[in-house]
């Protein structure tokens, strides 16, 4: 992994690797709703994080918001689009609970609806 890559090149999701930690942040700019765009670019910054040769994972949001939880126009825009959120949604918690390396989730403001389901699926939660 390089030193600081996005894991599609753009988008709201950015991982940086010190050391031997990979830090995934999430920053899209407002309240760091978990949308498909976020949900991809953390599917794929863990892909990256467990292919690699780093030994942590620290997940961090903006600086008073960590995460509002799942993007509620795509919750709202009916049955289908709410089903494949929350498969995604559990998907990716199951995976972080599962994850082979260790998973740190530094918060320092809100986690709401899915940001705080993700808060129980780190191994360790660190707030402020």
């Amino acid at each position: 992994m390089d030193d600081t890559t996005t894991p599609d090149g753009t988008g709201p999701v950015t991982v940086t690797v010190t050391d031997d930690v990979a830090v995934i942040d999430l920053d899209d700019g407002k309240a760091n709703a978990l949308g498909f765009d976020v949900l991809a670019g953390l599917e794929s910054a863990l892909d990256r994080a467990e292919a690699d040769d780093v030994s942590a994972v620290v997940i961090v949001g903006r600086d008073g918001k960590f995460s509002a939880g799942f993007d509620l126009k795509v919750m709202t825009s009916g049955p289908e689009g709410a089903r494949d959120m929350l498969g995604r949604g559990a998907l990716l918690g199951l995976r972080m609970y599962m994850f082979p390396k260790p998973v740190v989730l530094a918060v320092t403001g809100h986690a709401l609806a899915m940001g705080a389901i993700l808060l129980c699926c780190a191994d360790v939660r660190v707030g402020a």
